[in-house]
């Protein structure tokens, strides 16, 4: 696994998290209000339209949520 970080502006940062040859989750944190807003996509074309958000007022956390949001959507989806 390797993760690649790409800060864009003060607002937006990118996330790549890279899991095998092929797969890849997408991660943008923008800065909010309330904090962040991260909004998460994977490299899977059958899962195109899935997007897990989180939104906290800690970086990390709201990055924990997307993902988590995202990986419930994908586990639905198979179902």
């Amino acid at each position: 696994m390797r993760i690649v970080t790409k800060v864009k502006n003060e607002e937006l940062e990118i996330i790549k998290i890279y899991i095998s040859l092929g797969f890849t989750i997408t991660v943008e944190i923008f800065t909010v209000p309330e904090g962040y807003k991260s909004l998460a996509n994977n490299s899977f074309p059958q899962h195109d339209e899935l997007l897990g958000t989180g939104v906290h007022n800690n970086k990390k956390e709201s990055v924990k949520l997307a993902i988590k949001a995202l990986r419930e959507l994908m586990e639905a989806f198979e179902e």
